[in-house]
């Protein structure tokens, strides 16, 4: 290749490279739909369209798998916001790549000769989708403990604001008011939302939080409604109980805490014993040459 021709073509390439360049570092426009998402989230989330997987989903969750799922999945569920025909489409959606991409690679080894067409090869194929499948319902039972732990995190902030908020003479009604709107988290999102809408649903306050415990599986906000309805049944004070309540899931807190920092501590000792081992090997293994060369 002459110099010109060299030239030429490095005058065309680099400054369609700078292009792709700016064309990768510049920011994207704003599209309608971005702006939308930041000024009224909600609204662009209804009208979102609906994925494939949803669609099939949809189709499968009317007969027997779809109540098994709606049986089996219903809190974690509602913790987690998916629906049945999501959750389905998942399932099968998941199942089905993960047969397929087996299924390829089997096929594959199969036609290089390298492996023989035995059926017991074959069966990996649905034991691999069924496996990939069940990580989906694995996946959501995990992100609906977190939610539910977050949730009953929120219910012992929530239970101890309101004993603070009965030792300054207020009404039950204006302390759970008050409890709610200090806190700060998708958990007091629903309190508030939870106080709020009882009054013009025509439920009263403790009603509706005893609806929210028996929705997401919360037994600490069971006990809560349970004192504020004999409050109001039978006329008595409530704030001894809330406190007893309220220092009662301190210590639960605490004790789960410490639970939780015990078993950490019992995770890493193997990882460290393994790291102190084989920091010795290490260690010891020039000087065991030396002497194994030295009695050689």
């Amino acid at each position: 290749m002459s110099p010109t021709t060299t030239a030429l073509i490095c005058g065309v390439l680099i400054p369609v490279a700078g292009w792709m360049a700016w064309r990768a570092i510049r920011p994207a426009p704003l599209t309608l739909r971005a702006v939308q998402a930041r000024v009224a989230p909600r609204m662009v989330a209804a009208d979102s369209p609906i994925s494939t997987a949803t669609r099939i989903g949809g189709f499968l969750s009317a007969g027997a798998f779809g109540r098994l799922v709606d049986q089996r999945l219903a809190s974690s569920l509602r913790l987690t916001g998916h629906t049945v025909p999501t959750v389905i489409g998942q399932i099968v959606v998941t199942a089905a790549v993960a047969g397929f991409t087996v299924f390829v690679v089997l096929a594959g080894l199969v036609a290089t000769g390298t492996t023989s067409a035995s059926p017991i090869l074959w069966l990996l194929v649905p034991i691999v989708a069924a496996l990939f499948g069940w990580r989906v319902v694995l996946d959501i039972r995990a992100r609906a403990a977190r939610r539910r732990t977050e949730l009953r995190r929120v219910v012992n902030d929530f239970v101890q604001l309101l004993a603070v908020a009965l030792t300054t003479n207020r009404s039950i009604e204006d302390a759970l008011t008050f409890a709610a709107d200090a806190g700060e988290g998708d958990g007091f999102d629903l309190l508030r939302q939870t106080v709020a809408t009882a009054q013009p649903m025509g439920i009263t306050v403790w009603d509706a939080l005893n609806a929210m415990a028996d929705t997401y599986d919360l037994p600490e906000l069971r006990g809560l409604t349970t004192s504020l309805q004999r409050q109001a049944g039978v006329g008595v004070s409530v704030a001894a109980t809330i406190r007893t309540e309220a220092k009662s899931l301190r210590a639960k807190q605490l004790t789960e805490l410490t639970d939780r920092a015990d078993q950490a501590n019992a995770n890493l000792s193997l990882p460290t014993m393994g790291m102190v081992i084989g920091m010795v090997l290490f260690l010891a293994y020039p000087i065991m040459r030396q002497i194994s060369e030295a009695f050689t």
